[in-house]
């Protein structure tokens, strides 16, 4: 046997078994990724989901929230200008 077909041997005795189950490890991670990427485009469209969901909810609280915060000027508005009245009438009692 030459050189080159001692060498020829050992890669197809060796080498080449081992390159093709390094070939077969790398393929199964490579599914495992795929699998693992289909996964988190799922987790990913959920979350945007509830974060629309969450900003609907925002929206509606802060719409309450304004109004409340109207009617409370409202009342506070109603409180001064009965303290004007009450003024006005005990302003005209010490007149009169």
């Amino acid at each position: 046997m030459g050189v080159v077909e001692e060498t020829r041997q050992v890669v197809q005795d060796f080498i080449a078994p081992e390159l093709r189950e390094m070939r077969g490890i790398l393929g199964g991670i490579d599914k495992r990724l795929d699998s693992m990427d289909k996964r988190l485009d799922s987790v990913d469209k959920r979350l945007d989901s509830q974060d629309k969901r969450l900003g609907l909810h925002e929206e509606a609280v802060r719409a309450r929230f304004d109004n409340i915060i109207q009617r409370l000027e409202t009342i506070q508005q109603s409180f001064a200008f009965d303290k004007r009245l009450s003024n006005l009438e005990a302003d005209k009692q010490r007149s009169a």
